[in-house]
């Protein structure tokens, strides 16, 4: 259905989003780290904490939602782990209703008042609560339940990775009539049939409104949040944690899918970047660039260039397309007619201002010495953005 008109240029497109995706997450200061309430929590609950801040990062500012949401939950987290108090009763301890304006909204809140008021946050309690109701049968830990999906896989299925994510959605999303259902949850978790029917739903709908779900799965592969999640699985996976360790590593990347947003899908971006590389007028109007990434990578996947590429790399359109395309810096673009001939200043162990000014990305120079492919030109001129 969708028809590639330049294949060459296409590939070009993949290295310089996999140069700057790689650049994105070799230094941990281009990660959006959470506020932890105290600096001695165990792995296993900051990756609970993330799990649940993306659960609430729902048109809001991220930045809210990590300092002021992470700061809260963690706390909630805490006492989830450590206390033997009913899930439902740890989390109504740190929720509460308050009145605004003649109504009543509802908000988060941590020992010391600390309060976060999520935008859909009557819905987000609900899936919290069933994610802390479903995983009292996983010693309340996060990564003994993902462990539990790994263990029960692993030998005979290569979409195993999807299948976490499966169960991550089954997890927080298993909901009836928008009210927390574990029993059901568990169920439909553990049966397997229920569970193979689930995976089938999941896939014909892996690219549509999954965008905080595959964010996730993403931070666990790789950067700061893999890490932790590697501590995590020592925390809790016993003699097997290094052969677990091992299996999580070797997961394809090219299963996790590119998180659909504003960003990838601006016109500014898509038109103007693939109006001579693809077969833009024909492309159906419902599929957004998740959709169309993951098409064309299917189609082009065994080329030996981009042997490292994956679609979630398009990802770093949410940096890239604000910087970049909403201000018009074509002449600076590394899709540009000039490419980076004007910013770029081999220095060795200086940042690189390419990295720098497209994404605000902090990362050290190869040099003049490096194999750098932007100085080489590779996917200069392909995009028309300001063009005749």
């Amino acid at each position: 259905m969708l028809k590639i008109k330049d294949k060459n240029s296409f590939i070009k497109i993949c290295r310089v989003i996999s140069w700057l995706d790689n650049r994105r997450w070799s230094n941990e200061n281009n990660y959006n780290f959470i506020n932890f309430f105290r600096d001695d929590l165990k792995n296993y609950e900051k990756i609970l904490t993330h799990w649940i801040c993306y659960i609430t990062d729902r048109q809001m500012p991220f930045e809210v939602v990590w300092n002021k949401g992470g700061y809260v939950f963690s706390e909630l987290i805490y006492e989830y782990e450590r206390s033997k108090l009913l899930p439902q009763k740890i989390i109504e301890k740190h929720y509460e209703e308050y009145p605004d304006k003649n109504k009543t909204r509802f908000r988060f809140k941590s020992s010391d008042n600390t309060t976060f008021a999520s935008r859909y946050i009557t819905d987000d309690y609900q899936n919290i609560l069933n994610v802390l109701e479903v995983l009292n049968h996983y010693k309340r830990n996060i990564i003994s339940f993902i462990l539990s999906i790994i263990e029960r896989f692993f030998k005979d299925k290569e979409d195993l990775l999807v299948r976490v994510a499966c169960g991550l959605h089954l997890l927080a999303y298993q909901l009836k009539g928008k009210r927390a259902n574990p029993t059901d949850t568990i169920r439909r978790i553990n049966d397997d049939r229920e569970f193979e029917r689930k995976l089938e739903e999941f896939k014909r709908t892996s690219i549509s409104g999954k965008k905080r779900l595959w964010c996730c799965v993403r931070d666990y592969k790789k950067g700061l949040y893999h890490e932790i999640f590697k501590e995590g699985i020592r925390e809790v996976g016993g003699n097997r944690a290094e052969e677990l360790i091992y299996i999580w590593n070797s997961l394809p990347m090219e299963q996790i899918e590119l998180p659909g947003d504003v960003w990838n899908n601006n016109p500014l971006f898509r038109d103007n970047l693939f109006v001579n590389v693809l077969d833009i007028d024909n492309i159906p109007r419902d599929w957004g660039m998740s959709k169309v990434i993951r098409e064309v990578y299917e189609k082009i996947k065994d080329c030996e260039e981009i042997a490292d590429f994956y679609p979630e790399q398009f990802d770093i359109t949410f940096d890239f397309v604000p910087r970049m395309c909403n201000k018009k810096l074509c002449n600076v673009c590394p899709f540009g007619q000039n490419g980076v001939e004007l910013i770029c200043i081999p220095t060795e162990d200086k940042y690189c201002p390419i990295a720098l000014l497209s994404c605000g990305y902090m990362a050290k120079c190869e040099g003049e010495k490096g194999n750098c492919i932007l100085r080489k030109g590779v996917g200069k001129g392909i995009c028309k953005g300001r063009l005749p």
